[in-house]
């Protein structure tokens, strides 16, 4: 070897030991952080005339499983809509009262029918009477004040929506900008690696809002699309877009979560609200928690309220019809026993005004109602005390179960409407526990096989360092040759 080339090998050696010191250090410093994927630096030969004349420094290249990274946002995706329906649901469980609480509606109800039964006994008493009207007050307060829960619950899955939605836009434009910012690089044949890091950090996030498939283009860009293949980012970014609504009732319907589809005019973009929720993400368990599972609770709560209005408004007592009509809507009537009717009656149930102001319409059931001919057979008579009781024991069908057993009784379809709760909920918070575990497996996977592990990394700087020496005594040792030639030559 001539005395050049050992003294280029020496020069390049000490070049790519340093470079390659630079990267192994910045692998240690950023060991504790997430984002950090590890980094490595190769080397190639430097070929001149044929013959190798030291080393060239190679890109900085990330050591990434994507197959690995792929499986995690999924799983990430999913795990995110579960955490949404679990905490909504608990607060849905929290709002009906739990399956042997005092205060659940289930209870509440029993706690009328235990004071009719009192009032069976001995109607002419005005304590009873009294008692029969405060259990009953109870119960629509309770109808009341649910209905508020779900619809407040809908609010915030309202504004949650527009949120996050906000946050999938700001995603997309960070992954946009980088996207351009790798695309550069990599024509200039610069390490992008460093930005990767941080797309994939962007790409990530997004993951945990909806479900999203990836695609990496030749040029280094990611191309984005909803997991119904729907164009998030290409070339042009495709935002969400969304309308917060103001109130909800226990009718309303929330606004569409849609697509800028690039065509001209908002009227054009698509509603994707459908595709969305029938996936995973922070959007999907969303919309499902504001348009279906809360919808379906609110379905059940009036169906019940309906029933028990009808079950306690007329009665047939030996051919006579007695008007109570205990339960009433805010005009003081009672919905029809017709499908349609029960929407949205748990929001306006209330005690009849008239039998509060008379209580003893109880016994004698005329609350001037045209259609009463019952005549009651003086104070003490127990006949409508017992057609109630007859009402709560009897089996009924409801317009519909909407989930829950359509026939049914009152009390059976009370427990089962609460029991129905907390089993979706305990069902989503197991569910939630097996994905979470999953996920964090194959985020520690992940971290094994891409994370910096410390041992390694300076084992490695040691080695470096060894070969940073060696090209050193190379490039002293032609110093050293090159001042005897000169001492010669004088």
């Amino acid at each position: 070897m001539s005395i050049s080339s050992a003294l280029l090998a020496a020069t390049s050696g000490l070049s790519a030991a340093q470079s390659r010191i630079d990267v192994v250090s910045r692998n240690v410093a950023n060991a504790t952080n997430e984002d950090y994927t590890r980094k490595t630096q190769e080397l190639q030969t430097r070929l001149i005339g044929g013959q190798a004349q030291g080393v060239d420094l190679g890109v900085i290249e990330r050591s990434v499983n994507e197959g690995l990274l792929e499986d995690i946002r999924t799983q990430e995706a999913t795990v995110s809509e579960l955490s949404v329906l679990d905490a909504y649901l608990e607060r849905l469980v929290e709002a009906f009262g739990r399956p042997g609480d005092n205060d659940s509606i289930s209870a509440k109800i029993t706690d009328l029918k235990e004071s009719i039964q009192v009032m069976s006994i001995a109607p002419e008493l005005g304590a009873n009477q009294a008692e029969v009207l405060r259990a009953a007050e109870a119960v629509a307060q309770e109808f009341q004040e649910i209905t508020a829960a779900i619809a407040d619950l809908r609010k915030e899955a309202d504004s949650a929506i527009a949120d996050t939605v906000e946050l999938v836009n700001n995603a997309l434009t960070n992954i946009d900008t980088l996207n351009d910012e790798i695309a550069i690089r990599k024509t200039e044949g610069r390490t992008t690696a460093d930005l990767e890091d941080s797309r994939d950090k962007y790409v990530q996030e997004l993951s945990k809002y909806l479900n999203i498939n990836v695609i990496e283009r030749s040029n280094g860009e990611l191309t984005i699309l909803t997991g119904d293949s729907r164009l998030l980012l290409d070339d042009t970014k495709f935002p969400l877009t969304f309308t917060e609504t103001a109130l909800f009732t226990s009718t309303t319907a929330g606004q569409p979560l849609q697509i800028e589809d690039g065509l001209p005019g908002t009227a054009t973009n698509p509603n994707i609200s459908g595709e969305v929720s029938a996936r995973d993400g922070e959007l999907a368990g969303l919309l499902r928690i504001r348009d279906t599972i809360l919808v379906e609770a609110q379905d059940q709560l009036d169906t019940l309220a309906h029933e028990l209005a009808n079950d306690l408004d007329t009665f047939t007592i030996n051919g006579t019809t007695a008007v109570v009509n205990l339960f009433v809507d805010a005009g003081g009537n009672v919905p029809a026993d017709a499908l349609g009717n029960e929407q949205g009656f748990a929001e306006v149930i209330r005690v009849n005004p008239t039998v509060t102001a008379t209580p003893s319409i109880l016994v004698t059931g005329d609350t001037g109602d045209a259609a009463n001919t019952y005549v009651a057979i003086g104070s003490g008579d127990h006949r409508i005390a017992n057609a109630m009781l007859d009402a709560f024991q009897a089996t009924q069908t409801f317009v519909s179960g909407f989930g829950l057993t359509a026939t049914n009784t009152i009390e059976g379809f009370a427990a089962e409407l609460v029991g129905f709760q907390a089993n979706q909920h305990a069902t989503f918070e197991s569910q939630l526990t097996f994905e979470t575990n999953y996920r964090d497996t194959l985020v520690q996977s992940f971290r094994d096989e891409s994370g910096v592990n410390t041992d390694e990394e300076l084992a490695k700087l040691i080695e470096l360092e060894a070969a940073f020496a060696a090209s050193a005594r190379v490039l002293q040792t032609v110093q050293q040759s090159l001042d005897e030639l000169v001492n010669i030559i004088r």
